[in-house]
């Protein structure tokens, strides 16, 4: 058996040279690289400016004889793989399926369930392409009036085509029913309203009406590192905004979109070739700094910066990321977070805060371009910034505070997997603490100290029952993800309450309350020290919101955790509805009252539908 596997491991080997070589000779590097590089013939070669490097005389050669290219300036070189490798940063397996693509070359055959998944993936970036070109077509249209007029009060007209800002129209209401035009856009184009669906763009009802996800809001395509749209953010328009519409919104996770895995914009710094990027929180902030020629500036989705991000930051910003917040209390958090994300990678970092309540696209529409520059100048290295906003935000004049100090930085040092620059942050981090690296290293990967967990309050039941424990994971799930409350109000079929009285129903009463007041979604470490600061002189209060946090940290898809949750929620209210049914109707029958019993009977009957568990001819 391991022979076979071993011989096939080989077969797929022998495949891809086979298939590289192929690639080789149906593509001309001259052609290639003429897309990017102006070639002039010299002598046996092509030469031109070398994209790689700034330079004034053309070092950069291309030879079609041997089909391969040398820069004598920066010693660059290689064949069609290397150069896109280089030129667009990919590595080899992604720069293989790029050029098997353009060229057609059959590459070889995955197993039944990847070339399943890659179909899917290639129906809905087909999709997701075609809602993006219906979008900008509308913000254009007759319809789009009020639309437009925003993108020019926002001062991003000028990004309209290069962003591909669109308009998504509301309902129409017609002949006593609800029309809504994206819904009807896939029914007359024959589109497949399922892949809508699953792509994030479209809705299905309690009442299993499709409809709009995206409704009277501009929308900005959200677009992979390659430049292929897999969602849409989008803010609602002035006169709009209701309870139930909160200011922005993302397009969900689905098979393509995973907003830890990508960055706003940074196709764009990509294509542009910006060697370090300004991660910022907002995308009309990105569109506005870009406007102003900052052309590395991206934005995370509504989430903090993950080590998803910070692998794709260290691969397209060589030069390092400077990470740009809100100089308030949740901005420092925030920077805190990102902090931790990144520091174990071997990427230069720099942080720079705002003052509070400014953000950039309001800097570059007061000062412009000038404004921008010397915030970003006054950015400081990261792990200067960390140190000082952790004095800031923890009393380090106090033992409590500064054992809190310790233990944060005990956590950061065990990311770090470079000895050398683990140790200097080691020394640079004991200073900050006033005590000796010995002191600090001996903490590194040691457990922390906590203290015994205060007894929860009468008001919490059923602690250690499933009910109990997935209700934990779905609000811990909202803490990670706080914008996938979205799909938990959605997908709830029932008409009881999801949470029983007690801390759960508090605090996702709390969120409700946050977004509708706010009209958009907070960041996690805002909404953590809210919660927090809710519950006060509650010390059981405080340990359920932190364990809350610690679950949080553990879960990877906050939507699948609240839609298991829906689901086996709903799978026990509809249990509870059976014995509660069944005695109802053997009440009914005892009392003659047969008409009753027949309504029981097809109720129970449909509940048991539900559960997938057929109804038996006698009720028991």
């Amino acid at each position: 058996m391991g022979r076979r596997r071993e011989e096939a491991r080989v077969d797929i080997r022998q495949d891809s040279q086979q298939a590289k070589e192929e690639i080789k000779q149906r593509l001309d590097l001259v052609a290639l690289v003429s897309e990017a590089v102006v070639l002039k013939r010299s002598g046996a070669s092509l030469k031109g400016l070398c994209p790689f490097h700034d330079e004034k005389t053309a070092s950069f050669h291309v030879y079609p004889s041997s089909q391969h290219f040398k820069c004598y300036g920066c010693q660059k070189g290689g064949d069609v793989f290397t150069w896109v490798m280089e030129r667009e940063r990919l590595g080899f397996l992604e720069a293989l399926r790029m050029l098997a693509d353009r060229t057609g070359v059959q590459l070889p055959e995955a197993s039944g369930a990847e070339v399943r998944a890659a179909r899917v993936d290639r129906d809905l970036f087909g999709i997701l392409e075609r809602v993006q070109a219906w979008f900008h077509r509308c913000l254009a249209g007759e319809t789009g009036r009020s639309a437009r007029d925003y993108v020019e009060g926002r001062g991003l007209t000028a990004a309209t085509e290069s962003f591909g800002i669109g308009y998504a129209p509301g309902p129409v209401e017609k002949d006593a029913s609800t029309h809504w035009p994206l819904a009807d856009k896939f029914r007359r184009s024959q589109l497949p309203v399922e892949a809508g669906i699953q792509a994030g763009v479209l809705g299905r009802s309690r009442a299993g009406h499709i409809y709009d996800k995206f409704r009277n809001r501009v929308t900005f395509p959200i677009q992979d590192d390659r430049g292929r749209v897999v969602g849409f953010g989008g803010r609602i328009l002035p006169g709009f905004e209701s309870e139930t519409e909160p200011k922005y919104v993302n397009s969900p996770e689905s098979p393509v979109f995973n907003k830890r895995r990508v960055l706003f914009a940074l196709d764009h710094a990509r294509t542009q070739r910006a060697r370090e990027v300004v991660v910022m929180e907002g995308y009309t902030d990105v569109i506005a700094a870009h406007i102003a020629g900052v052309s590395g500036a991206v934005a995370t989705l509504g989430t903090s910066l993950t080590n998803e991000h910070a692998v794709l930051l260290r691969r397209f910003a060589p030069d390092g990321a400077t990470l740009l917040f809100d100089g308030d209390r949740a901005g420092r958090l925030a920077a805190e977070r990102a902090y931790r994300a990144l520091a174990g990678e071997i990427l230069p970092t720099r942080i720079a805060l705002l003052a509070p309540g400014m953000d950039p696209a309001d800097l570059v529409a007061d000062e412009g371009r000038a404004g921008l520059d010397r915030v970003l100048e006054a950015a400081e290295d990261s792990h200067r910034a960390f140190l000082r906003l952790l004095g800031q935000r923890l009393d380090l004049s106090t033992a409590e505070g500064r054992a809190q100090a310790y233990q944060e930085c005990c956590e950061v040092l065990a990311t770090i997997r470079d000895r050398f620059r683990r140790q200097d942050l080691l020394e640079r981090m004991a200073a900050g603490l006033m005590i000796t690296p010995e002191v600090l290293e001996a903490g590194i990967g040691r457990p922390p100290r906590r203290e015994a967990a205060p007894e929860p309050q009468a008001q919490e039941p059923e602690r250690a029952g499933p009910v109990s424990r997935m209700r934990d994971h779905m609000v811990a799930a909202l803490l990670r993800s706080p914008e996938v409350l979205t799909e938990l109000i959605e997908r709830w079929p029932g008409e009881e309450e999801i949470f029983a009285p007690g801390y759960h129903r508090t605090l996702v009463a709390d969120l409700q309350e946050l977004v509708l007041r706010n009209g958009a979604w907070p960041e996690p470490a805002e909404l953590l020290s809210r919660w927090l600061t809710l519950m006060g002189d509650d010390p059981a209060g405080t340990h359920f919101v932190l364990r809350l946090d610690e679950i949080g940290r553990t879960i990877e898809e906050p939507l699948r955790a609240v839609l298991d949750g829906v689901k086996f929620l709903g799978q026990q209210l509809d249990l509870g509805r059976v014995a509660r049914l069944k005695e109802s109707y053997r009440q009914a029958l005892a009392d003659s009252l047969v008409d009753r019993a027949r309504e029981l009977e097809a109720e129970l009957t449909q509940t048991l539908k539900r559960l997938g568990r057929p109804p038996s001819r006698r009720i028991r």
